[in-house]
């Protein structure tokens, strides 16, 4: 019984992450088509400011929406965005995984 609030503490906290990785879609897709860069460099610095684990968590699912969505526009957002300001390492660790990614769901 100890663990109940627990469990609803967790589906409360995924639920919440749920909403957010949502509306970072949302936003991510409207600034896209208005070509409003100012409101996509928010979204990003919002991102940032989050923990690091939580904005990895956050950031897993948005690449997953994202590229269910549009491989492109994922890989704008991401790379040219999101990881603006990484080293050429990272992003090239991060485009990778997203091509990986493209290849499994296109296999499905």
């Amino acid at each position: 019984m100890q663990d109940e609030p627990q469990d609803e503490n967790l589906k409360g906290l995924k639920a919440h992450l749920n909403n957010l990785v949502e509306a970072v879609v949302k936003a991510v897709v409207m600034a896209n088509q208005t070509q409003e860069l100012d409101d996509v460099l928010m979204i990003r610095d919002e991102l940032h400011r989050l923990p690091d684990y939580l904005m990895t968590e956050v950031i897993n699912d948005v690449i997953l929406n994202l590229v269910k969505i549009d491989a492109d526009l994922c890989r704008w957002f991401i790379i040219d965005i999101f990881l603006r300001d990484a080293q050429a390492e990272g992003k090239a660790d991060v485009a990778e995984r997203i091509n990986l990614l493209i290849a499994d769901l296109q296999r499905r």
